[in-house]
């Protein structure tokens, strides 16, 4: 689904749809410009593997029942800049390995119970500009081996590197989008 309108008026993928396309691995919804909540419905799809919600800029809140996506590997929320949070549940996805979060500027915090995610390898969370504080249990993630970051949780994740993930490579990113210049 791609550059597209409308989705915030259709329900997609009810359960009987679900059944029609049992076997869907995966989903990108990109540029769709007046979604504001991904339909909870998606999470009957329980084949699915990869999940890209990019450039919906509308887009404030996931379904609560992320969790249940047990075959999701790869989920890219990327360029949602009115993303405040992320379920809880997302902790649940044992399966997932790549967790892309970058340019989503209105979050706040990450789940407590990140350390729950025993398979994650790599976390995108460049120009996350509103997570202050990351949680004490993403020193626990033992699969994690890289991380991509901005200066903002550079020193953060050093940190965590030095004390418990020695692997862990650590890249900082410089900042490519502002909006200092409203200020002027």
């Amino acid at each position: 689904v791609c550059l597209c309108e409308g989705l915030a008026n259709m329900t997609l993928f009810d359960k009987a749809q679900a059944l029609k396309f049992p076997k869907f691995v995966e989903i990108n919804f990109d540029h769709c410009s007046d979604l504001e909540e991904l339909p909870g419905s998606i999470c009957s799809l329980t084949s699915l593997q990869r999940l890209s919600v990019t450039n919906c800029h509308l887009i404030q809140k996931l379904p609560d029942d992320l969790g249940r996506l047990s075959s999701l590997r790869l989920l890219r929320l990327s360029a949602c800049p009115s993303l405040s949070m992320l379920p809880p549940s997302i902790c649940r996805l044992q399966q997932l390995k790549f967790l892309d979060i970058s340019l989503c500027m209105s979050l706040k915090d990450l789940p407590m119970e990140f350390d729950q995610l025993p398979k994650l390898k790599m976390l995108d969370m460049n120009e996350c500009s509103g997570l202050k504080m990351l949680p004490k249990a993403l020193a626990k993630l033992r699969s994690l081996k890289r991380v991509i970051c901005d200066e903002h949780t550079e020193q953060q994740w050093l940190a965590i590197k030095a004390s418990a993930m020695p692997n862990l490579t650590v890249d900082v990113v410089e900042e490519r989008f502002n909006l200092d210049w409203l200020d002027d």
